[in-house]
């Protein structure tokens, strides 16, 4: 009975997740007189992939495609690089103050966005940064570059120093063990890392809408609202928009599976 149970609180769940995901692919399908015919049809009734054709051929899609698509790889590289320096910093080095830093940079998450816009687009407007991919780059990394730290930490954390003590015992320096020893053994943490940061970077909305004023620098999430109309919506080409937009994360978390399962100590036994 407790196994029913959990298999029928599982299929529930999955039910409440996929449901709008089912629901907008299914109003993607649909052709123009469909979408709103009554009684309503979850099934198309004729599949048409002419909303998705509509969809990147509207005019700058593709365009914001790509400035989402440069931001987004530059940011989730940027902090992945200083996460694993900075979580390293925090493991593995002794210094005064190691633990209050620490507890400052998770403190720094505890703002909300909006308490902190004014005196963001006040500093990159100084440095003019406004409307510059650069500048909405630093804004990404300044705000993930905590949580990275947080997470690849708990990995390291997990790393005995046994086996960085055993490189350095056999001439290795400290920054060669690192690379050798500690760094293969980070693989896991540091894609599931770079997935999460891809993930946050890739459907920010708030930073783009604000630090990117031209239409040209916008990136998918603020691109999309193009879709909506101030008299009309065609909900066919949102829906098809949406679901351009969430492929590239998909794709991400595929191809990083494998990390993302991985564990450390089988990675440590074959190293």
């Amino acid at each position: 009975m407790r196994s029913i149970l959990r298999a029928v609180g599982i299929l529930l769940l999955l039910l409440f997740v996929l449901a709008p995901f089912a629901e907008m692919l299914s109003m993607a399908l649909k052709g123009p007189k469909e979408q709103f015919v009554i009684p309503p049809t979850f099934l198309p009734r004729h599949a048409t992939v002419e909303n998705f054709v509509d969809a990147w051929n509207q005019p700058n899609f593709s365009r914001y495609f790509l400035n989402s698509l440069a931001v987004t790889i530059s940011t989730t590289l940027l902090v992945s690089v200083i996460a694993i320096f900075g979580a390293y910093g925090f493991t593995r080095l002794k210094f005064r103050g190691r633990g209050f830093f620490f507890v400052i940079i998770l403190f720094s998450q505890m703002f909300c966005l909006a308490a902190i816009m004014v005196p963001l687009y006040r500093i990159l407007g100084n440095l003019g940064l406004i409307d510059t991919y650069a500048g909405l780059v630093i804004a990404y990394v300044g705000f993930n570059v905590p949580v990275g730290v947080w997470l690849l930490r708990s990995f390291l954390v997990s790393i005995p120093l046994e086996l960085e003590e055993a490189a350095l015992v056999e001439g290795c320096t400290k920054l060669k063990a690192f690379v050798r020893v500690v760094l293969p053994l980070m693989r896991s943490g540091i894609g599931a890392t770079a997935a999460y940061i891809f993930f946050v970077s890739w459907q920010e909305f708030l930073f783009a809408l604000i630090f990117m004023t031209s239409q040209n620098h916008r990136t998918l999430p603020v691109g999309i609202l193009d879709f909506v109309g101030q008299y009309e919506t065609n909900w066919g080409n949102l829906m098809a928009a949406s679901i351009l937009v969430i492929i590239p994360v998909f794709v991400i978390f595929i191809f990083l599976q494998r990390q993302l399962i991985a564990g450390l100590t089988q990675g440590a036994v074959k190293g």
